[in-house]
């Protein structure tokens, strides 16, 4: 499957030779759906946030695309805020963290209120759901070939 033009962009939007950790830098990469339905990519930008593209296909075209970013806030907590297509961005504050694992929440917001992420050496599983796990939809990916 081609790979959208603006992922490719994402790596040109943070510091070339970038060495800068984050606390979430397991999160870096690209990150596919095993059937190809969705893509996500991270990288780091130079203030140590997090830049991410994410797009879902469907019968080979783009039906869905957010931009998202995940920085420190002034009281160093992280916040993760998403572009999506059509829709007002929403920001979600960092409620539980380790060291390959984060959950956001923002219990205002009608659907997301809760964004999870957890790695596991090549996989990449995110969850979207309400407060507290209901209602959710998960997200597979395996590392980009």
């Amino acid at each position: 499957m081609r790979v959208f033009a603006a992922l490719l962009l994402i790596p040109m939007m943070a510091s070339s030779g970038n060495s800068a950790q984050s606390g979430l830098d397991w999160l870096v990469g690209c990150w596919v759906a095993a059937d190809q339905s969705s893509q996500e990519v991270w990288v780091v930008d130079s203030d140590k946030s997090l830049i991410g593209f994410s797009v879902a296909f469907s019968a080979g075209k783009v039906v869905f695309y957010e931009v998202l970013s995940i920085k420190q806030n002034d009281d160093e907590l992280w916040t993760y805020t998403a572009h999506p297509s059509g829709q007002a961005s929403a920001s979600f504050i960092a409620v539980k963290t380790s060291e390959n694992s984060v959950v956001f929440a923002n219990p205002d917001h009608d659907y997301p209120q809760e964004i999870s992420y957890r790695r596991d050496a090549s996989q990449l599983y995110a969850t979207i759901s309400l407060r507290g796990g209901d209602n959710p939809n998960s997200f597979d990916k395996i590392a980009c070939e």
